[in-house]
Parts: structure tokens; sequence; C-alpha cells
């Protein structure tokens, strides 16, 4: 075996034994919630987004709850949850992920959030970005949490305005 050929097979075997390859597949959530004790709590919404390098494709579903209001369940309103500014590169994908929806009561605030999403080929994130200071907010990606922020109590006129929490997570 020549010396190029040797260099070439012990660089795959050192990509191999370390993990450098990974999955070409990974996905990420966005859970807005209000915690128990405060009105209207539960789930709020879920905003997951998918990454597939195969495809070079980033793509988002979402869900969102409904608020009991007089024993009348109403329906969130005001959805509006997106990824846009999608750019791929050979090992890294960057793109901006958005979220709004509000209480079916309808004149509450939206609950509100944006994120810059940075994710590698071999599996790391780095989300930075900024949220209401109500609801709570958990940031998944992979399945492992790497946010966790929770809201005071009662404290739903941080739904005015936006932007009272920055924050910046990285695996």
């Amino acid at each position: 075996m020549n010396y190029s050929k040797l260099c070439a097979f012990l660089t795959v075997l050192s990509i191999f034994s370390t993990g450098a390859i990974a999955d070409e597949f990974y996905e990420g959530l966005i859970e807005t919630r209000i915690l128990d004790f405060d009105p209207q709590s539960g789930v709020k919404s879920h905003h997951f987004f998918f990454v597939d390098f195969d495809e070079k494709s980033v793509t988002s579903s979402y869900e969102t709850g409904s608020t009991e209001f007089f024993g009348v369940n109403l329906s969130s309103v005001r959805d509006n949850f997106f990824v846009s500014d999608i750019s791929f590169s050979d090992d890294m994908v960057t793109f901006t992920l958005s979220g709004s929806t509000a209480s079916g009561v309808g004149f509450i605030p939206n609950i509100d959030y944006e994120f810059d999403v940075v994710v590698d080929r071999s599996g790391s994130v780095k989300i930075e970005g900024c949220h209401d200071g109500y609801p709570a907010y958990l940031v998944q990606f992979n399945g492992t949490d790497l946010h966790n922020f929770e809201h005071q109590p009662k404290e739903v006129i941080k739904l005015f305005g936006r932007c009272d929490v920055n924050m910046s997570v990285s695996n």
C-alpha cells in the first residue's frame, strides 16, 4: 500500500472511530407552555423543525393547544409558524425559526419568538434569538433540552412587546 492510500485509509478509519459521521437528519422542538397554577395553564404550541442534509431541506410543522374560557374550549388564533432564510453549505445549514400564536379569547397579545439556527452535518447546533418573557419556553434538539425558561407566576404582561428574553445555546 502506498503512502497516500495509507493516509486516506487512516483518515476514514479515524472518522468512523470518532463518530464524526452522523445521521443526515435532525429534528428540534420549540414548546410554549403556561405553567401550572397560572390561569389557562397547559401547552400553547409545539413547533417542530426538521433538517435533512441529504435532501437539503428544512421543514417545520406545528400544533397549538386550546384555551378554556368560561367552560368553552377556544382554538388558538393568529397562528404563524414558519422557517425562513434557509441556506445550505456542504456541512452546515442556517435558517430562521419564528412562531406566533395567541389565546382564542382574542384580546390577549401573541406569544412570539424568533431564533436563528445553525446546524452542522455532524449534529451540533447553535440557536440564538429571543422570546417573550411569558409563557415558559422549551427548546430541544434531537430530544435534548437546550433551553428551559420558566415564567414567573401571572406575568401575562410580558406578552406585550417582543424579545424580553435573549438566548444563545449550543450543544
